[in-house]
C-alpha cells in the first residue's frame, strides 16, 4: 500500500549530453527525371559539407510516349513506383531522416502528373515535389559549381530527357538561365523516325534548335562564351565516346578537358550512326541509344553555332544542386540539430524547428511533467517508454500554434500525426499526438471518436499522463519560466507540491489549480500547490478545484 513517495527537482531542464557536436542529418535525394531515377544517401553538415555514402539510379522511362501525349502511361507509372519502392528500402538501411524529392519536366507537363504523386506518396511515403524549369537550372548551376571551377563566364548545359537547361555564370553568380523544352527524349520522339536519321530529319531537327536557342546564344556571345561544361547522362555518354577515340585513357571523363573539333566528331559519328552502331558502341548507355542522336545534335548545333573552345564534364547536376541547395535553405536548423545522435529526440527536434516552437517554454514544461511522471509512478504503474513520449508530447503540446492561436491543441495534434517521423512506431505517434490534444481544454469524452478508436492499452496511457501535462503546462502558465524548482510527495491523498520561483508565482498557482479537475478525476487525489517560503504574501497553498477547463 502506498504511504508516501517525494522527489526534487531543479528547473530548468537540461538536453540529454550527445556523444557528437557535429552530427550530421542523414538524406536521401531523388531526382525524378524523364529518363531516369537517381538518388543519393547522403551524410548533411552545418558547415556546408556533405557525405555521399550511397547511389542509386533507376531506368523508367516516364517519356516513353508520354511527353508527346501528355500522359504518363500505366507501365511508366508502375515502372516509377517499384523504383521509388527499392529507394525507400535503401534509405531505410542506411537510417536516412529526410527525404528530399524533385519532380522535373515528364511529371511537371503530364496531365496525370499531381495523380502520379498522390499513388507515389500513398505506396510509398515519399512526398514529391514539382519543380519548374527556372529552379531546376538554378539547382544544376548550384551542384556543377561545386565540381567544376569556372573562372570566366562559361555555358552550362544539361540535356536531360523532357527539358534541357542552359546557364550562363560563373563559379560565383548566375549570369543568365533558361530551361527549354529541347531535351533529347522528347526530340528524338517528336523528330526522328528514320535509322540511320535521313537529311529531311536533320535539317528539321537542327533548324528547330537553332529557332529556340537564339536567346541562348545571344546571352552566350554577350559575355564572350569560349567554354561549355556539359552535366547529366546524355554529354557523359558523348564525352566517354570521345575519351575512347581521343581522350586520355588513364583520365576519366570528368578529369580532362576536351577540344570542341575533336567532340564535334563525335557528335557527327553518333549523329550518322545506325541504331545497331549505337548498341555495339563503347559509351553508350543502352538506354540511351535511341535519343542519343538528338542529345548529339543540340551539342553539335551548340558547339558549332558559339565556335567554343572545349567542353568539360560535371560530375555532379541537379541532385547535387539538391543537396547544396537544401543545406543553405536549412543551415541555421542544421546547426540546431546537430547534437543530437539519437534519431526519435532529433526527430522530435525537427519537428519543433519547422513549427517554430518556442523552446523555453516548452523545454520547461517538460523538465516539470517529468518530475510529476517520477513521482506519481506508483499509482499510474507505467515505465521507460511512456516517460519518453510524454516528454516528447511536451515538447510539442504547443506547435499548432504554427496553425493558430485558437484551438492550437488540436492543431498541434494533427501536425504530430502528420509530421515525417522517425524512428516512432504509429502507436506512439498516436499517444503523443493526443496528450498534446489533451494538454487543454475538454478531457476525453464519448463525442471524441478519434480518441474512442484508438486501442484501450493507448487510451490508458493518454488517461494517465494527459493530468501531468495539464498541470505542468498551469505551472508554466505565465511562459516565462518562473517556477525554479519543485518539491513534491505523493499521499494516499494529495500530490503535495511546493514551488521555488524568481517572482511572484500567482499565476502559476492559478495555472495549476485550474489544470487539475482532470487529474483529481483520474488519480483520485487531491492537487495541492503551494509557494515556497519567502514568496510575496498571497503565494500561499492552494487547493485545486475538481472543475475541469472548458472545452
Amino acid at each position: 500500500m502506498l504511504t508516501e513517495t517525494g522527489s526534487a527537482c531543479i528547473i530548468p531542464y537540461r538536453e540529454l549530453p550527445t556523444e557528437n557536436a557535429a552530427h550530421p542529418t542523414r538524406l536521401c535525394v531523388i531526382d525524378l527525371g524523364t529518363n531516369s531515377f537517381h538518388s543519393l544517401i547522403v551524410d548533411a553538415y552545418p558547415n556546408g559539407a556533405y557525405t555521399i555514402l550511397d547511389r542509386l539510379k533507376d531506368v523508367v522511362r516516364l517519356g516513353d510516349h508520354g511527353l508527346l501525349t501528355g500522359q504518363i502511361t500505366k507501365k511508366g507509372i508502375e515502372r516509377s513506383i517499384r523504383a521509388l519502392q527499392r529507394v525507400k528500402l535503401l534509405a531505410q538501411g542506411w537510417g536516412v531522416t529526410e527525404y528530399l524529392a524533385y519532380a522535373t519536366s515528364a511529371i511537371r507537363e503530364a496531365r496525370n502528373g499531381g495523380d502520379f504523386i498522390i499513388h507515389a506518396r500513398e505506396r510509398t511515403g515519399i512526398k514529391i515535389r514539382v519543380i519548374d524549369g527556372d529552379l531546376e537550372a538554378h539547382l544544376i548551376y548550384q551542384g556543377v559549381r561545386r565540381a567544376v571551377e569556372m573562372r570566366v563566364p562559361t555555358l552550362v548545359v544539361d540535356i536531360g530527357g523532357g527539358s534541357t537547361e542552359f546557364i550562363v555564370g560563373t563559379s560565383d553568380e548566375v549570369i543568365y538561365r533558361k530551361s527549354l523544352k529541347l531535351g533529347a527524349a522528347r526530340m528524338a520522339g517528336r523528330f526522328l523516325t528514320t535509322d540511320p536519321v535521313d537529311r529531311e530529319e536533320f535539317v528539321r531537327l537542327r533548324r528547330h534548335y537553332r529557332d529556340e536557342l537564339k536567346e541562348v546564344f545571344e546571352a552566350a556571345r554577350d559575355y564572350g562564351v569560349r567554354e561549355i561544361v556539359g552535366s547529366s547522362g546524355t554529354t557523359e555518354n558523348l564525352a566517354q565516346v570521345y575519351l575512347n577515340h581521343f581522350g586520355d585513357p588513364s583520365l576519366n571523363i570528368y578529369q580532362q578537358p576536351f577540344a570542341a573539333p575533336e567532340f564535334r566528331q563525335v557528335t557527327k559519328l553518333i549523329m550518322t550512326s545506325t541504331r545497331r552502331d549505337r548498341m555495339e558502341m563503347n559509351g553508350i548507355d543502352r538506354k540511351r541509344v535511341d535519343q542519343v542522336v538528338a542529345g548529339a545534335m543540340l551539342a553539335d548545333v551548340v558547339l558549332k553555332d558559339l565556335d567554343v573552345e572545349r567542353i568539360r564534364i560535371s560530375s555532379h547536376a541537379l541532385r547535387e544542386g539538391m543537396v547544396e541547395d537544401y543545406i543553405e535553405r536549412n543551415r541555421k536548423r542544421l546547426r540546431r540539430i546537430a547534437p543530437f545522435t539519437d534519431v526519435r529526440r532529433r526527430s522530435v527536434h525537427e519537428i519543433g524547428f519547422r513549427y517554430r516552437w518556442d523552446r523555453r517554454h516548452v523545454h520547461h514544461v517538460a523538465a516539470i511533467v517529468l518530475q510529476l511522471f517520477d513521482v506519481c509512478r506508483p499509482v499510474h504503474g507505467l515505465g521507460m517508454r511512456e516517460r519518453e513520449l510524454l516528454e516528447y508530447a511536451a515538447l510539442l503540446h504547443d506547435i499548432g500554434y504554427h496553425i493558430s492561436r485558437s484551438s492550437h491543441h488540436k492543431h498541434s495534434k494533427y501536425l504530430i500525426m502528420q509530421s515525417d517521423w522517425q524512428g516512432f512506431v504509429p502507436d506512439e505517434i498516436e499517444i503523443m499526438a493526443h496528450l498534446a490534444r489533451y494538454h487543454r481544454g475538454a478531457p476525453p469524452r464519448e463525442t471524441h471518436m478519434q480518441f474512442q478508436r484508438l486501442k484501450p492499452e493507448i487510451k490508458n496511457v493518454i488517461m494517465k499522463l494527459a493530468p501531468l501535462l495539464r498541470i505542468a503546462e498551469g505551472l508554466e502558465r505565465s511562459r516565462y519560466q518562473i517556477v525554479t524548482g519543485i518539491r513534491a510527495w505523493l499521499t494516499p491523498a494529495a500530490l503535495n507540491l511546493v514551488v521555488e520561483t524568481r517572482s511572484d508565482p500567482q499565476l502559476e498557482l492559478w495555472g495549476a489549480k485550474r489544470s487539475a479537475g482532470m487529474f483529481n478525476q483520474v488519480y483520485e487525489r487531491k492537487l495541492r500547490v503551494a509557494a515556497a517560503n519567502g514568496q510575496p504574501e498571497g503565494a500561499g497553498v492552494a487547493e485545486a478545484a475538481s472543475a475541469g477547463n472548458p472545452a
